[in-house]
């Protein structure tokens, strides 16, 4: 339902919890997560792909659904980061008291190449992101 909409690939981790959003009994949004391994930060999460349908993209949709999704983290005792090329994305972020930018936040990452984790769509190594983690 939601893999065409996607700018990147429909493939997810296995690992991913996936969650999605309804709108007055019509489902609109797509969101998954996933651990993100690193050796100084603990028990963090970050989305991995999120997908609001055409018909309800521009509302506000997005953003407030990875704000729950994010919450929803929290709640649990977890860490959830969110990196994102979508420019909307980033300026709501950019002016959200419940994000904070990481050192990361709109450079461009000489450390992150391609990978074959998600064939080959990991390339934030010729794009600018947003990077922020989500503080409540």
């Amino acid at each position: 339902m939601f893999k065409d909409h996607h700018y990147l690939t429909g493939d997810l981790s296995n690992a991913s919890r996936c969650f999605v959003a309804v709108w007055e009994g019509q489902i609109v949004g797509f969101l998954a997560s996933m651990t993100m391994p690193n050796g100084y930060i603990k028990n963090s999460w970050r989305g991995h792909r999120v997908v609001i349908l055409p018909d309800y993209q521009g509302l506000g949709i997005g953003v407030r659904f990875i704000d729950a999704v994010a919450q929803l983290h929290k709640d649990d005792g977890l860490r959830f980061y969110s990196r994102a090329a979508h420019p909307r994305i980033g300026y709501y972020m950019q002016h959200s008291k419940l994000w904070k930018p990481t050192s990361k936040n709109q450079k461009l990452r000489k450390d992150v190449t391609h990978d074959n984790l998600f064939n080959n769509h990991y390339v934030d190594n010729k794009r600018i992101c947003f990077s922020y983690e989500y503080i409540g």
